[in-house]
C-alpha cells in the first residue's frame, strides 16, 4: 500500500485544527534601505572560521580535504551557501594559491570550471569565464570536462568528472554584511517603501540575516523560505542541523531552505502569520498539468527546536463562513493542516512513528505523521508518481502532484 493512502486512512482519525495568537511586534522607525546588489563592498571583511579572505575579490574561500567527484564537491559547496571557486585573473590565482599552500594538504583542487555540450568552459557560480591557466601538453584534455588546480604551480588540468578531487568552495559577496539591519521582516520593508524584489537583510536574535523578499506577488512584503527550481540540490537528505541553519545557494532562481529556527522566529513575532504556497507544473509524464500553477495560503507558525520544530497551520479563513480557504492548490483538507501539532522529521532524526515515510518513500524535511499528503521537501524526482512519493502536493483534495517549481512564503497577515 502506498504512503499516500495509508496517510488517508489515518488521517480521518487523527485530523484537527487550531488557530494561534502570539506576541506582536512594534514597527520600528521608517528608514529607507538598499537591496543587497546595491550596496557598495567594505574593504575588508572578517571571514568566519576555517574560511580566508581573497582581498582582490573580496570573498572568502574554504579548502577542502576530503577527495569528491565534481558534482559531490560542488553539491557540498551549494549545501553551505557556495559554489566551487570561480579564478578571474592571474593575481586571484596566486592568493588562491598561497592559502593551498598554507592551509591543504592535496595536491590538486577542483575549481568550478566545467566544459559544455559546446566545448565552452563555464564557472558553477555563473561568472564569466574569461581566464585560464591550463599547464603544458595535454593538460586541457579535450575529452575531459572538469577542471582541477595544482597547490604548487598553480596550472589547471582537465579530468573524468568521476574522479576524486579535494575542493575550494567560495563564499561569493561577504563583504556586503552589515553589523545590524533595521527592519525585522519583508513586510516592514514593504511598509517603509520598498518596492524591489530582491535580496535585503534583516534584524534577527542572532544578527543581520540575508533574506529574499518578493514584494509583487499579492501586494508584496514576503519572505521566501523555501525555492526548488530543479534538482541540483536534492532536499529530502539533508540532516537536522542543515534544516535547522539553512542550507542551499541563495539567489532569486536556486535552492534553497531558509532554516527552521529563522523560520520559528518569522512566525513567532506577530500576531498571526500567513503561509503562501506556490507550485508550477506536474514532472509525472503522463499528467496533463505540466504547466499550471497553483497557490495557496495558511494560518502558520513553528514551534522551537526544542519541541521538534512543531507545526501549526489552519485554514485561512477571509469570512467566518470561509471553509474552502485561500487560492487553487487545496481546499485545506488535505494540505499542510493535516499536519498542525505535527513534529519535523530528517534522515537523522526521524519522528514519524513509520519510520519508513522518511527512509523509503524519501519525504525527509518535512512534518511527517505517518507520512502526509504534501511534502514540499521530498526527493525530487521520486520513485513513483503521483503515489505518495518525494516532492508533491494533493491538489484540492482530488489528484497529487510531483511539482515542477515550488515556493514557500511567509508574511504578517495584513
Amino acid at each position: 500500500m502506498s504512503a499516500f493512502f495509508i496517510f488517508l486512512f489515518i488521517s480521518f482519525a487523527v485530523l484537527h485544527i487550531n488557530c494561534l495568537i502570539l506576541p506582536s511586534n512594534t514597527l520600528p522607525n521608517n528608514q529607507l534601505i538598499k537591496p543587497i546588489n546595491e550596496i557598495q563592498n567594505k574593504d575588508t571583511f572578517k571571514c568566519d572560521n576555517g574560511w580566508y579572505w581573497l582581498q582582490s575579490k573580496k570573498t572568502c574561500i574554504n579548502i577542502q580535504d576530503t577527495p569528491l567527484n565534481w558534482s559531490d564537491a560542488e553539491s557540498a559547496c551549494v549545501t553551505s551557501g557556495t559554489h566551487l571557486v570561480s579564478i578571474d585573473d592571474a593575481f586571484e590565482e596566486d592568493a588562491v594559491k598561497t592559502i593551498m599552500q598554507q592551509y591543504g594538504t592535496c595536491d590538486y583542487y577542483w575549481i568550478g570550471a566545467k566544459r559544455g555540450a559546446d566545448g565552452n568552459f563555464t564557472w558553477s557560480d555563473k561568472n564569466q569565464f574569461s581566464y585560464s591557466n591550463f599547464g603544458p601538453g595535454n593538460a586541457n584534455n579535450p575529452s575531459k570536462n572538469c577542471t582541477d588546480i595544482n597547490e604548487q604551480s598553480s596550472n589547471w588540468r582537465t579530468l573524468d568528472c568521476s574522479d576524486k578531487n579535494c575542493y575550494i568552495c567560495e563564499k561569493p559577496d561577504p563583504s556586503d554584511v552589515p553589523e545590524t539591519a533595521v527592519y525585522t521582516d519583508c513586510a516592514e520593508l514593504k511598509e517603509a517603501g520598498q518596492t524591489k524584489s530582491g535580496f535585503y537583510y534583516i534584524t534577527t536574535k542572532n544578527g543581520a540575516k540575508k533574506v529574499f523578499c518578493d514584494m509583487e506577488v499579492n501586494g508584496g512584503g514576503w519572505v521566501v523560505i523555501q525555492q526548488r527550481v530543479d534538482d541540483t540540490l536534492e532536499f529530502w537528505n539533508q540532516k537536522w542541523n542543515a534544516y535547522k541553519q539553512g542550507f542551499g545557494f541563495f539567489a532569486e532562481k536556486s535552492n534553497f531552505w531558509i532554516g527552521n529556527d529563522l523560520i520559528h522566529e518569522l512566525s513567532s513575532k506577530d500576531p498571526k502569520v500567513i503561509l503562501r504556497v506556490e507550485l508550477w507544473g506536474d514532472q509525472n509524464p503522463a499528467s496533463p498539468y505540466k504547466n499550471e500553477y497553483w497557490w495557496s495560503e495558511f494560518n502558520f507558525q513553528l514551534e522551537d527546536e526544542s519541541t521538534d520544530y512543531t507545526l501549526h497551520a489552519s485554514i485561512l479563513k477571509r469570512d467566518p463562513n470561509d471553509w474552502k480557504g485561500t487560492g487553487n492548490a487545496s481546499t485545506n483538507w488535505y494540505d499542510v493542516t493535516c499536519e498542525e501539532g505535527v513534529k519535523f522529521s530528517t534522515v537523522d532524526k526521524i519522528n514519524d512513528p513509520w519510520s519508513k515515510c522518511v527512509t523509503d518513500y524519501h519525504l525527509g524535511g518535512w512534518w511527517l505523521h505517518y507520512c502526509a499528503t504534501v511534502s514540499l521537501n521530498g526527493q525530487y524526482k521520486p520513485a513513483k508518481y503521483a503515489d505518495g512519493y518525494g516532492f508533491m502536493w494533493l491538489i484540492d483534495g482530488q489528484y497529487m502532484i510531483n511539482p515542477i517549481k515550488s515556493r514557500m512564503l511567509l508574511r504578517k497577515l495584513i
